[in-house]
């Protein structure tokens, strides 16, 4: 019976080839999302999966408890480690300390790259398997670095690493001692680089980094996991760790057993996780769009399959005539919705290689196993039930005298309100993301604008990589390129901000700052609102003023003008509020507050003369290596460091195209029913001396009555979310003018006008004698 229905399936589509094409490209294009979507999905519940024993692994938690707060740290102290050794269930204990991004001197330049030291066991209790070299170097030899592949083909390209000598700024020097597999699967641990816990003491000593291994406090930036014996030890390793608690200075530690597997999704209540993947939120919402889309493209199916209702009609009828049951007919359209489904399943991943590669908020790294195969066959098998489901029911029911005697007679439904709904409902979401779109692209052109009429291309900024700036500061200002120089880490807009609690007339909040020179407001001639500029004998130890801009003194003080001289404790000091500077002049409204913290300035930003940025560079470079031959100068011009949202306005161009023309689709084959339906009375309205015209507004105007409809629900959803990124962004820029709006909703009409004319228009050609003679 299956191997029949296939034939006749096959058949069938071949048939019909156009048809089939639609709704293989269709449900192709929304089943590539849906596998996306899936991939993700997969990655994250396979996190952490490629280490042995992994219901045995346990990461130890801290819970710090103070007067104000209690709160669970992904982190623990590493000095607990060998007290944890002598509990009995525990048959291995890895150390990892988290270092952070260092720069590996090329000479191509800085490379930041993540270190990580640990020691031996790390690779006894993880599944990470060494490529090459010895486990036991991380405690033989303290200047023996390990890389992974990935880090080691970044920097060395495809020559030999084992042996090759690397430098660290501020770390030394280490030879690469072995070869790090790339892991098969995500994980929360991810590797770049793994130096010796020996090599960490060496550093600690010299100052180079912080006091992590015997600091109880310091417990922030390191971690601590344990192989338990057995699984069912891990209640009672709970309940033994509540007599390891560390009494601090203004708090209490306590600490518990978290399984490795329980870490992904990530847990929000756990601070300081950052790796780990996902969130059970995010999950949520990818099943929900991977059900939205196949329900759009299962809708797309049945629009173009009842639009073909007649042609299938005699079929069904004369089936049922020499005994065919309603269930072999169900069973008939199932296996052609399945086949359908399949075969979009082949388009689906040349689908999916161009919507990751123009759409990078949808890159994916694939990794085909056999449950990732069997997951998409399922998929593909759901979609086509659920696409194959209502048309099969349907046509299933046909009466073969009526179908025989009178097929233009027949009605699906008694009204298509179900039709309406859906495409009301695809268009709207259509609407909403095309007016964000058209938002996020005005806002872009607005500000480039500003940027290109307001920041000068002669405005060089150079990174002070930690370095003081005074001397370097002197010497580039006597250049004959320079105009002047700033040490300041603002400049127009924020650059690198830090964040302040502020307290003010019993009010408490937290607000960015930006650390400014006092010259800043004179050499760019910049007018203050109100009060005035730092006075020219600030002390450099001791901080007194504070400048707010508009947003931030609105923030404390609807009447803002009061609030200069007042006085304001900022984090622990008192100080007092100078002046109210203008919002940022690139279109920014978020509260800022500037402060001059000369220990906090990490930019240079020098003025140069017109045309002469290529000697200015070199010129710098030259003062900078002088200076600190030992890094690297990061210089660069500033118009070149101000960031765009292009990223963003192509994922939501990317997803307003995938829905537009899934709603396309599905408003296609609507139409192409509708003109079908309505065949004989068009036939008599051309007798009774309708033109061409007339005809075709006929059956037109009611699909523009519901793209209407479809923009009174649309249009305030995509205001919505305009007023959400201009929130986001903090900018006046972001514009939700009526021009915009239109855009969004008439690019969307427009297309949604031409699916359906592409229909509708056969409505002019029809032959009154071809559909009246059998009246």
């Amino acid at each position: 019976m299956i191997r029949n229905n296939l034939k006749i399936a096959i058949r069938i589509l071949w048939k019909n080839k156009l048809f089939s094409l639609v709704n293989v490209l269709s449900l192709s294009l929304s089943m590539a999302v849906g596998v996306i979507l899936f991939t993700d999905l997969k990655a994250t519940f396979d996190t952490d999966q490629f280490h042995p024993k992994l219901n045995q692994i346990v990461r130890i938690l801290t819970q710090e408890t103070n007067v104000e707060e209690q709160t669970k740290w992904a982190t623990a102290p590493l000095p607990l480690a060998p007290q944890l050794e002598s509990i009995t269930f525990v048959e291995k204990t890895v150390k990892v300390r988290l270092a952070g991004k260092h720069n590996l001197q090329t000479d191509g330049g800085d490379v930041p790259i993540d270190i990580k030291f640990s020691e031996p066991s790390f690779f006894d209790v993880f599944g990470f398997k060494l490529l090459s070299g010895n486990a036991q170097s991380l405690i033989n030899n303290p200047t023996s670095i390990f890389l992974t592949q990935k880090t080691a083909e970044k920097i060395f390209g495809n020559a030999n690493a084992l042996g090759q000598t690397v430098q660290f700024e501020n770390l030394g020097t280490y030879t690469v001692g072995g070869i790090i597999q790339d892991p098969p699967l995500e994980t929360h641990l991810p590797i770049e680089a793994m130096l010796s816990i020996n090599a960490a003491e060496v550093l600690e000593k010299k100052g180079a980094i912080p006091n992590i291994l015997q600091n109880w406090g310091n417990f922030k930036s390191a971690a601590i996991y344990v192989r338990l014996k057995s699984e069912d030890d891990l209640e009672q390793f709970n309940t033994t760790l509540q007599n390891y608690t560390r009494k601090l200075e203004k708090s209490s530690l306590q600490f518990l057993g978290q399984p490795l597997e329980a870490i992904t999704p990530r847990n929000n209540d756990i601070k300081n996780d950052s790796n780990a993947v996902g969130t059970w939120e995010s999950i949520k919402i990818q099943l929900f769009l991977i059900l939205a889309l196949t329900l759009l493209s299962a809708f797309n199916y049945i629009s173009l399959t009842l639009a073909r209702a007649f042609s299938r009609a005699k079929e069904v009828g004369i089936r049922k005539t020499i005994g065919a049951t309603r269930r072999q007919i169900i069973g008939q359209f199932l296996t052609e919705s399945i086949l359908v489904s399949l075969l979009a399943l082949m388009f689906t991943m040349p689908c999916v290689e161009i919507l990751t590669h123009y759409i990078p908020e949808m890159d994916t790294a694939f990794s085909y196993d056999t449950i990732l195969i069997l997951g998409l066959l399922t998929y593909a098998v759901l979609t086509g039930l659920v696409a194959g489901a209502l048309p099969s029911w349907l046509l299933s029911a046909f009466q073969p005298i009526q179908v025989l005697r009178k097929m233009k007679n027949i009605k699906l439904f008694r009204s298509i309100a179900v039709y309406k709904s859906l495409i009301v409902i695809q268009f709207s979401v259509t609407i909403m993301l095309m007016i964000v779109v058209v938002i996020l692209a005005d806002y872009e052109i607005k500000n480039h604008a500003i940027i290109n009429s307001t920041v000068s291309p002669n405005v060089l900024t150079l990174d002070l990589r930690g370095e003081k700036h005074g001397i370097l500061q002197n010497e580039i200002s006597q250049l004959s390129q320079v105009e002047s120089t700033l040490a300041t880490n603002w400049y127009y807009k924020p650059m690198k901000k830090g964040k302040a609690s502020v307290t003010v007339n019993g009010k408490f909040l937290e607000m960015y700052y930006v650390s400014i020179d006092p010259k800043t407001i004179e050499t760019e001639g910049i007018s203050l609102k109100s009060g005035q500029n730092f006075p020219h004998d600030i002390p450099q130890n001791r901080e007194q003023y504070v400048l707010l801009n508009e947003a931030a003194a609105k923030l404390i003080e609807p009447e803002s003008e009061t609030l200069v001289g007042q006085t304001l404790l900022l984090d622990s000091a008192y100080v007092q509020v100078i002046g109210i500077m203008p919002n940022e002049m690139i279109g920014e409204t978020a509260p800022l507050l500037y402060r001059y913290l000369p220990n906090e300035v990490a930019t240079l930003t020098i003025k140069i003369k017109p045309n002469t940025e290529l000697e200015a560079t070199k010129a710098i470079q030259s003062i900078w290596e002088n200076h600190f031959p030992e890094k690297t100068a990061n210089l660069q011009n500033l118009k070149d460091g101000f960031s765009s949202i292009g990223d963003r306005i192509g994922f939501f161009g990317g997803l307003a195209l995938i829905v537009m023309i899934i709603a396309g689709l599905g408003i296609l084959g609507i139409a192409s029913y509708s003109v079908e339906t309505r065949v004989k009375e068009l036939g008599i309205r051309k007798v009774m001396g309708a033109s061409n015209k007339e005809l075709v507004w006929i059956v037109t105007k009611n699909f523009g009555i519901l793209i209407l409809i479809a923009g009174l629900i649309g249009v305030p959803a995509g205001l919505f979310g305009g007023d959400l990124i201009r929130q986001d962004l903090g900018s006046s820029l972001v514009d939700l003018s009526f021009i915009n709006v239109s855009i969004g909703f008439g690019l969307v009409a427009i297309v949604g006008l031409l699916t359906v004319l592409s229909q509708t228009i056969r409505a002019a050609h029809v032959e009154p004698v071809n559909v009246l003679k059998a009246e």
